[in-house]
């Protein structure tokens, strides 16, 4: 058989078995049993809290698997497309006690776009400024949905930045004052160093317990995607 020929068949065949597995794993986690839902009901900002290393956790008390790990860039227009398709199926798993879903923010833009990376640090470093985790999800909300357009100079200016704040009732002072911070801003490099340090080269990054994830199809319903 023509090598090159052998290679494609090869090829595809381990393609179609990495989305089977996919399509099992995200069945599974699908069809778990929702043994969490005999607590008190809660909604995805009660399950926010902040980890040392400037990610954040979204889980019940007690759940630890399996872990559903989103590596995101807030100016990335592919994060706002994975946000409207599955972003409110994570946050459902992760009020029924299926996940234990890790965020991710950094800025996956390198020096040769200036003007995009710039717009996603300070995008970031806002993120980072977000001190009380009930409100943290409002505020990537908010990013998501002024994204501006990647080659727009100036973008997420800080007094945009600074007015989505306000309007999730964050004080504005010490907002500001966290935005403007040179430790604000050695913390968002310290995310895209160990975004870029766990093999993440893109944006949207998903993964389940390691595995990466194909995010471009909805999983409302991943047992009907066989």
């Amino acid at each position: 058989m023509d090598t090159s020929r052998f290679h494609a068949i090869r090829t595809r065949a381990v393609k179609l078995a990495v989305a089977a597995v996919v399509i099992v794993m995200l069945g599974v986690v699908a069809l778990a049993p929702n043994g969490q839902q005999e607590r008190a009901a809660a909604s995805p900002s009660d399950l926010v809290s902040f980890r040392p290393d400037g990610t954040i956790m979204m889980a019940r008390p007690g759940v630890t698997a399996p872990v559903l790990e989103v590596y995101e860039d807030y100016q990335c227009p592919y994060c706002r497309d994975f946000e409207r398709l599955n972003g409110g199926v994570v946050r459902e798993w992760a009020v029924q006690g299926k996940v234990a879903v890790i965020i991710h923010p950094f800025t996956v833009f390198g020096e040769n776009t200036r003007v995009t990376r710039d717009n996603s640090r300070r995008a970031l470093m806002a993120s980072l400024c977000v001190t009380d985790p009930r409100k943290w999800l409002d505020f990537h909300d908010a990013l998501y949905s002024h994204q501006p357009e990647e080659t727009l100079e100036g973008g997420f200016a800080v007094e945009e930045l600074v007015g989505y704040a306000k309007g999730i009732g964050i004080a504005e002072a010490e907002f500001t004052t966290c935005l403007n911070s040179q430790e604000t801003a050695d913390r968002a490099d310290a995310l895209s160093k160990l975004a870029f340090a766990r093999g993440v080269q893109g944006t949207p990054t998903i993964r389940l317990d390691g595995r990466d994830l194909d995010w471009s199809t909805s999983w409302a319903t991943p047992v009907q995607q066989v």
